[in-house]
């Protein structure tokens, strides 16, 4: 009588655990395929966000020196500034003042780079979890920093009628309702990338803020002058577009202080190069910028 209980009570408490270690197992299963997911979803919005905010820089493949502006690469990260570099393991280097590199790169992101044009994007307005998304795709950049299930379904999450809607400006910059500079506010904050290096405050980023350009006044920057040293008219906003030009010792001096880099030629047959009837629509917009 007792061995047969003893039986019955092993049979139990084993079939006790084969439940919990299936139950177990399964939910660690779902819960990597969820992260998976999330991560996925995580990395496409940072990829949407990166071609709006960096991509003028930085270029759309983190190989850096973009269209407007010579940025450093943001591709080679893992290998340049990841655990192992010197720039990682040094006294106060990544991992010491970080913790990580995704730290890092979040940071770097959210409170940019003093001293240089790269501007602290919190301060512009980008949420947290624009700066995590956006940090997210940097690493997915680096070839093995993100798992390769993750980046499968980040593919899959790309062909999705959602993922390939365009990148949403920053809701507190309305739309105009003139057709015309409203396509040049579609230019401007997303495929010709200006809104990258100019905001339309007058903070400044790579480039001056633009508020006021056509305004009887000027921008705080500059006033009533292009940095190119012209004065501010519709002609000469299109050939400083095109041709580009300013910089240290070429324009006259910022009023605000600042140390701006040239503007870089938007015309021409490049890559980067924009047709003359978009660089009107963005001059459309421009023209209703106040301050």
């Amino acid at each position: 009588m007792t061995k047969n209980i003893a039986i019955s009570l092993f049979f139990a408490l084993a079939t006790v655990a084969l439940l919990g270690y299936i139950w177990f197992g399964q939910t660690n299963q779902r819960l990597a395929a969820t992260n998976n997911r999330q991560l996925a979803e995580q990395i496409e919005f940072g990829q949407r966000n990166y071609e709006q905010y960096c991509a003028a820089c930085h270029n759309l493949d983190g190989s850096g020196n973009g269209p407007a502006y010579p940025a450093p690469a943001l591709n080679q990260l893992q290998a340049t500034k990841g655990p192992g570099t010197e720039a990682y393991t040094t006294t106060n280097g990544i991992q010491k003042k970080y913790g990580s590199l995704r730290n890092y790169i979040e940071f770097t992101i959210a409170y940019g780079v003093r001293g240089s044009p790269m501007p602290a994007w919190k301060a512009n307005g980008m949420r947290d979890d624009q700066v995590q998304a956006i940090a997210a795709y940097i690493m997915s950049m680096q070839g093995g920093a993100v798992t390769q299930d993750a980046q499968q379904s980040a593919a899959v999450w790309k062909e999705t009628e959602v993922a390939k809607l365009p990148p949403t400006p920053t809701p507190s910059i309305p739309k105009p309702e003139d057709p015309v500079a409203a396509a040049g506010y579609d230019l401007f904050f997303g495929a010709a990338g200006c809104y990258g290096c100019h905001n339309v405050s007058d903070k400044p980023l790579a480039g001056p803020g633009l508020a006021g350009l056509f305004g009887p006044n000027g921008t705080a920057a500059y006033g009533t002058t292009l940095p190119n040293g012209e004065p501010v008219n519709e002609e000469n906003v299109h050939a400083w577009i095109v041709n580009g030009g300013g910089g240290p010792d070429v324009g006259p001096e910022s009023q605000d202080g600042q140390n701006y880099g040239p503007m870089p030629a938007r015309g021409g047959q490049t890559a980067q190069s924009l047709p003359d009837e978009d660089i009107d629509k963005i001059i459309a917009y421009l023209k209703t910028l106040e301050r």
